[in-house]
């Protein structure tokens, strides 16, 4: 609910592009029911760079993604070129600031991809590998997303002593190369944000919700070996392991000899 707002937060009210991933938030109403790879394969089938790159340098795991994608999936996850996260946590960002209230809320989207940040040195592969610096791109679009759809629902601070509070629905994600990784990531849920001012001088800003953030990392050097391998292989023995992946679903480490 909005009450009346006094104060602006920015001097310039920015128009921010809303993206709609439709085909990721039918995957999230469906996420209790479809497994890991089938929910990679659609975010990887929203995801242009990724497609355009996988099939410019790697065009037989291309060949294999048309072929049997969630089967391929699985074998490159099973053999560490592709490592996967869900990001389950209750997000609660508060932040206080004083007299300058274009400053507070400026500061207040800092505060936003800090929170974010943490969250991004908790995670690992199964060797305990750590994607913090590949994962600056992601979270400062994050942050930048959240800030804005905030600012669009609550341009203003309100009236000494009142509180503003809107809830609304984040759509967003992205992908982009970095280093030796290529990073797909999606985020949707719903965010609730509130605007308090205790003070004349005191502006307080705050967004809590549990919006489902899923990862993909690709690691481009195994994506290189295993595109080696495959054309050394052939095709038809390719798929023979891809479809063997498929149905054993074991997560178990294949190997060229599995197929003799």
């Amino acid at each position: 609910m909005t009450k009346n707002n006094l104060i602006p937060k920015e001097n310039i009210v920015a128009v921010v592009e809303e993206e709609i991933l439709e085909e990721l938030e039918r995957m999230e109403d469906l996420s209790l029911e479809v497994p890991f790879v089938s929910q990679t394969a659609l975010m990887i089938s929203k995801s242009q760079s990724i497609m355009e790159k996988i099939s410019d340098d790697y065009p037989t795991i291309a060949t294999l993604l048309d072929y049997n994608r969630s089967g391929t999936i699985g074998f490159l996850k099973a053999n560490g070129a592709l490592s996967g996260y869900k990001i389950v946590h209750s997000f609660k960002v508060p932040y206080s600031g004083k007299d300058d209230a274009i400053k507070v809320w400026s500061d207040y989207r800092d505060e936003i991809e800090k929170y974010v940040a943490k969250l991004c040195q908790e995670l690992k592969n199964d060797e305990g590998e750590i994607f913090y610096e590949e994962l600056r791109g992601a979270r400062k679009r994050l942050a930048d997303e959240i800030h804005s759809k905030y600012y669009q629902k609550l341009p203003k601070w309100p009236s000494v002593g009142e509180e503003n509070t809107e809830r609304f629905e984040l759509q967003t994600g992205d992908s982009y190369q970095s280093g030796a990784y290529h990073i797909v990531w999606s985020c949707l849920g719903w965010i609730t944000v509130v605007d308090k001012r205790p003070n004349k001088n005191t502006y307080e800003a705050e967004f809590s919700g549990n919006p489902d953030i899923k990862l993909l990392v690709f690691d481009c050097d195994e994506l290189k070996r295993f595109e080696s391998i495959f054309k050394e292989g052939g095709l038809d023995e390719c798929k023979k392991m891809i479809d063997k992946t498929q149905l054993e679903r074991d997560r178990s480490l294949l190997t060229w000899e599995d197929l003799k």
